[in-house]
């Protein structure tokens, strides 16, 4: 394993980072800054979120290449993961940590693929017209979030981008698991048209 792309630093998105301690661990410029920039102001939340013992072989953390003018369906800050076979991108998603990027991938048949990491838990919360939580995961956010409203500006980012390029863009967030259910659950092939086909 030569390259990790992640969403952000917290515990439960760096715990196998230690099981790869030769590989580039690729993060938006912003995450980058925060846990490796005393002078941050996000730098003392991110090193709490970002365990020691996740941390200690000294990950070859690398900041992805941003872009200033460049936006990736509406979404400003966008940058490139150098290095790599396919296209990906970490576009940012503000309010879960200092720099929350979501992972995008673009497929052979040009559509894109996003992991929204923990902009959300729930699919409710940007496929449905109201909002809805699930109690499971609603006492979770609010702890580890550095910004409420930049979470919800978030949320509806990814509504209107589901709603407006939802041919194009395929948004799940793997801390679901009934979406990530429906998008790794095989669809079945019809039926042949003729018995003994």
């Amino acid at each position: 394993m030569r390259h990790l792309v992640l969403t952000h630093l917290h515990r439960d998105h760096t715990g196998g980072l230690p099981d790869f301690p030769g590989a580039r661990v690729h993060v938006h410029p912003a995450e980058y800054r925060a846990v490796t920039g005393p002078a941050d102001p996000h730098h003392r939340h991110s090193l709490d979120r970002f365990l020691p013992a996740h941390r200690a072989h000294g990950p070859l953390l690398t900041p992805a290449v941003a872009d200033g003018s460049a936006e990736w369906f509406g979404f400003p800050g966008m940058a490139r993961v150098p290095g790599l076979a396919c296209e990906v991108l970490l576009v940012p998603l503000p309010g879960h940590s200092a720099g929350p990027a979501g992972v995008s991938v673009r497929g052979g048949d040009g559509r894109w693929l996003l992991h929204a990491g923990d902009a959300y838990r729930y699919h409710g919360k940007t496929e449905r017209a109201p909002p809805s939580a699930h109690p499971a995961f609603a006492p979770v956010q609010p702890g580890a979030q550095t910004g409420a409203e930049a979470v919800r500006a978030t949320r509806e980012r990814l509504r209107a981008l589901r709603r407006v390029h939802g041919d194009r863009v395929t948004v799940f967030s793997a801390h679901d698991p009934w979406e990530w259910a429906r998008l790794t659950t095989p669809t079945p092939l019809p039926a042949p048209a003729h018995p003994g086909d």
